[in-house]
């Protein structure tokens, strides 16, 4: 493992045009550099829950040809740990 950490990919909000080539971009990138990468299922939503379950890692072989797909391969979600702070404490978050 690389001293520098890992990367995480989450995808917030709504869908976007090209989302799938920005993950595919960065995790090609990181894993050349030595990089594990970590993508997070479904936005914030099961974080915000504490639910680390939804968590996969994320190797080139996953990401060389997801910009063919629509949508984001981490799916997405509106859940926003900063509107609804009472509900991202309840899941460990808050500080």
């Amino acid at each position: 493992m690389n001293p520098q950490g890992k990367l995480a990919i989450l995808v917030g909000g709504g869908p976007a045009p090209g989302i799938n080539s920005v993950i595919g971009a960065a995790t090609i990138r990181s894993v050349l550099e030595g990089v594990p990468v970590l993508g997070i299922r479904d936005g914030f939503e099961w974080i915000m829950q504490g639910d680390i379950d939804h968590v996969t890692p994320l190797d080139i072989d996953d990401v060389s040809r997801i910009h063919f797909r629509g949508g984001s391969i981490l799916g997405t979600s509106r859940a926003n740990p900063t509107k609804d702070p009472s509900r991202a404490a309840s899941g460990g978050l808050a500080s």
